[in-house]
């Protein structure tokens, strides 16, 4: 298969889907470096006041802290060239990378019990189409994830009923279980597995969640988001809110492809 046909194929999965992996982004050694750096600054004991908890997840409270080692995979050459295909145009990343570790233990439930519950991200009245191509949200993983290893789970082609649902204005996002009997949605959860080094999108407008793990590997993951640059005025806009959506120590440490790729050159 070419590499176009590949491209094609991940970003209709996106879009029909809603979400697309991409395997082989970081190499082996890269994938090992970043499972050493979230171990390292993420641990079962962290505060809240450092990273947010969910059962045994917990996610870097940001932009008041940073990592910046794993922030630094932004500036991949692979992974820019996987966001290049899902953007239409040139790209900046949008706020502090996402850090994120699993560790074994119970989060908000899993499909083997049949307790998993999903939900969006809040409710967007904006059509799907309209917005895709604009922006990214893309997940790299540096340890395999395998099922029941706390992966995140979501009902592949929920967004296009939510979309419809979300036509009625008093139409309010909630959580979601098989009991809601939702009109039209085929209630087949699916577990986002992938190898460590690939990447994973998706969006959040369709019905998805964490995971228990049950397995005794964490899962170690980083979030970045990319939006697509706008006009000069947006531009200027962004650049003066930088502050409030990066962490300050960070700011002063970055390089020159950081910078650049923030927009704050």
């Amino acid at each position: 298969m070419s590499k176009q046909k590949k491209i094609k194929d991940y970003r209709q999965q996106f879009i029909n889907q809603g979400y697309a992996i991409v395997e082989d982004v970081l190499t082996i050694e890269e994938a090992k470096e970043g499972v050493a750096i979230l171990l390292d600054k993420i641990r079962p004991e962290s505060p809240e006041s450092y990273a947010g908890i969910w059962g045994t997840r917990r996610q870097l409270k940001t932009p008041e802290h940073s990592v910046p080692e794993i922030a630094r995979f932004a500036t991949h050459p692979k992974l820019l060239k996987v966001v290049s295909h899902m953007i239409d145009g040139p790209f900046r990343l949008t706020a502090e990378p996402l850090p994120i570790v699993t560790f074994p233990g119970k989060v908000c439930g899993c499909l083997k019990d049949g307790n998993w519950r999903g939900h969006t991200d809040g409710l967007s009245r904006v059509p799907f189409l309209e917005s895709e191509g604009k922006a990214a949200c893309i997940w790299l993983t540096f340890a395999d994830i395998e099922s029941s290893g706390g992966a995140t789970t979501l009902i592949p082609g929920s967004h296009c009923l939510i979309e419809k649902m979300a036509a009625d204005p008093e139409f309010r996002a909630k959580s979601y279980t098989a009991e809601d009997n939702l009109d039209g949605l085929n209630w087949n959860p699916k577990e986002i597995t992938l190898k460590a080094g690939g990447v994973f999108f998706f969006y959040d407008q369709a019905i998805h969640s964490a995971s228990d793990n049950l397995l005794q590997q964490p899962r170690l993951i980083c979030a970045y988001g990319f939006t697509k640059k706008g006009n000069q005025e947006e531009e200027l806009t962004a650049r003066r809110t930088i502050h409030e959506r990066f962490n300050s120590n960070h700011l002063e440490m970055m390089d020159d492809q950081m910078e650049q790729l923030i927009g704050l050159v």
